[in-house]
Parts: C-alpha cells; sequence; structure tokens
C-alpha cells in the first residue's frame, strides 16, 4: 500500500466520525441533559441559609400554598415515602415545608421541618432539590392528577439517588 493512499484512508477513518457527529448535533438528534428527571433552574435561586456540618447534605424542600388540600398532603406524604426509600442514606435528606402561611398546623409529622417565609419568584406548590449552600438545584413540577404522583416520586428519587452517589459532603 502506498503511503498517499494509507494517508487517505487514515483522513477518512478519523474525519468520519467526527463528520458524524457535527451533523448530529446540527440536526438536532442529539439531546443533551437527559440524564436528570428534574428541571435545572437557569439562574441562581438561594432558598435556605446554608447547612451545618454535622446536618443533611441535601434539602427535598416543598413551596406549600396558602391553603394546604389534599393534594397538599400528599405531597407531602410524598416526600415522607421518599426518605423512607432512601433507607441507610436517610440521614443524608432533609424535608423542608416552607409556607407563607401565618398560622401553622401541629398535626403534620415530627420529620418535616417547617419553615415561615416568603418565596416569592418561585411558584407555590413546588417541589425542589437543595443542596447544602441552600441553592436550588432541580425543581419538579406537580402533576395534576393525584394517581402520577409515585411516577413524580420515582424522579425524585431517581435524581436524589444520583447526587448521594456523588456527593462528597458540605464543603
Amino acid at each position: 500500500m502506498s503511503k498517499q493512499r494509507f494517508l487517505s484512508l487514515f483522513l477518512l477513518v478519523a474525519a468520519v466520525p467526527v463528520l458524524l457527529a457535527f451533523v448530529m448535533l446540527k440536526s438536532g438528534w442529539y439531546q443533551a441533559g437527559v440524564n436528570n428527571k428534574g428541571i435545572w433552574f437557569e439562574h441562581e435561586v438561594r432558598l435556605l441559609p446554608a447547612i451545618q456540618q454535622q446536618q443533611a447534605h441535601w434539602r427535598l424542600v416543598y413551596l406549600q400554598p396558602q391553603h394546604c388540600d389534599n393534594a397538599c398532603l400528599a405531597v407531602e406524604h410524598l416526600m415522607q415515602q421518599i426518605d423512607l426509600a432512601l433507607g441507610r442514606k436517610q440521614d443524608q435528606l432533609d424535608l423542608v415545608v416552607l409556607t407563607e402561611d401565618s398560622a401553622m398546623q401541629a398535626s403534620h409529622k415530627p420529620q418535616i421541618s417547617f419553615i415561615q417565609r416568603s418565596f416569592a419568584g418561585l411558584a407555590a406548590g413546588s417541589l425542589m432539590i437543595v443542596d447544602q449552600q441552600g441553592l436550588a438545584l432541580l425543581h419538579y413540577p406537580l402533576p395534576d392528577a393525584p394517581e402520577q404522583l409515585p411516577l413524580l416520586g420515582k424522579d425524585v428519587m431517581a435524581d436524589l439517588q444520583k447526587l448521594l452517589k456523588f456527593d462528597r459532603g458540605p464543603t
């Protein structure tokens, strides 16, 4: 085989994958960011204060609407189910409900902490994952039908398990 032929074959073999990758990117066949189930915030949202070293590294936060109905209680129950499903990694997640309502009900479960504050700019009824620095990372739109809440729980669990797997603790 001559040097010319070898060089042309080598360039062809090297250029074809690069050319195919370029065509895939430009034609929209490749979707970036399909690993996560939640929706990333487009801008930085500092929702909570930073945590201490000995506290949980992640927080699952629910922005409770002013009037908590059955759907709201179902989301709080879902949060508890997610916490239970984490098993031995339960201590790495805190459940937090943020509310604008000044009258707090005492009948809620003790493992969910309630914080009264204003969350202007974020939609009430949102479920989100917040890191140890108080930065909201992912949010999950709540389904209209209560039968779809278990699917939302699966999505949150998938993202939480990925985050917990690569977590190195607070910095």
